[in-house]
């Protein structure tokens, strides 16, 4: 076993959580790889992703929802309007781009060069379009310290590279993609569930 017994039975309560609230959410991310995905696919993905940034989850599926029933329109936030609106002119040339790339870490370099994508949520919508990475938000990262692999004063990148290598430790361990790792640890977390292990 790769991780310590505390991280594996936190892992083991999220799992179940998971799999008994969230099993869609697990198997889409499972399943999911970039070769699968399609233009229209992206492109939603992309607005989610924008959409989702800085606000909570369940905000942001409720504009996520108005955007599909409305359009533009719904999008308040001048800079994720304007970075929306160039994803439904642009888009299908992002999407082309990205296709044109041989490996997932190209993959994600390009994602971080699209409007309104910062060095932690491009993770968001790479993962979201099948590549197997991981998104060191808030929660990832608390739970990383605790369980020794990093430390709060580093760096994006650094929290990133331990925050990653805490999920790919799991993934060892429980047989799961990285990025299913990640969403079952935030999922757990962002419902309350660290109040039951932290």
């Amino acid at each position: 076993m790769k991780v310590n017994q505390d991280l594996a039975e936190f892992f083991l309560a999220a799992q179940k959580y998971c799999y008994k609230n969230f099993m869609l959410e697990v198997e889409l991310v499972e399943g999911r790889y970039f070769s699968k995905i399609t233009a229209d696919y992206f492109k939603r993905e992309y607005v989610f992703v924008v959409l989702n940034s800085g606000m909570k989850n369940q905000v942001a599926e409720k504009i996520f929802r108005a955007y599909l029933a409305q359009g533009i329109v719904a999008v308040n936030h001048p800079g994720k309007h304007k970075a929306i609106d160039r994803c439904e002119i642009e888009g299908t040339d992002w999407f082309k781009q990205l296709q044109n790339l041989s490996d997932d870490k190209a993959r994600l370099q390009y994602v971080g060069t699209l409007p309104f994508m910062g060095p932690i949520i491009r993770y968001h919508l790479a993962r979201n379009i099948g590549v197997d990475c991981v998104k060191a938000d808030r929660h990832l990262v608390r739970l990383a310290i605790k369980y020794g692999y990093t430390q709060e004063e580093k760096k994006i990148e650094e929290l990133t590279k331990d925050v990653t290598r805490m999920c790919q430790d799991l993934s060892i361990d429980f047989g799961l993609r990285i990025g299913t790792i990640d969403v079952i640890l935030w999922r757990y977390v962002a419902m309350g569930g660290q109040n039951k292990i932290c």
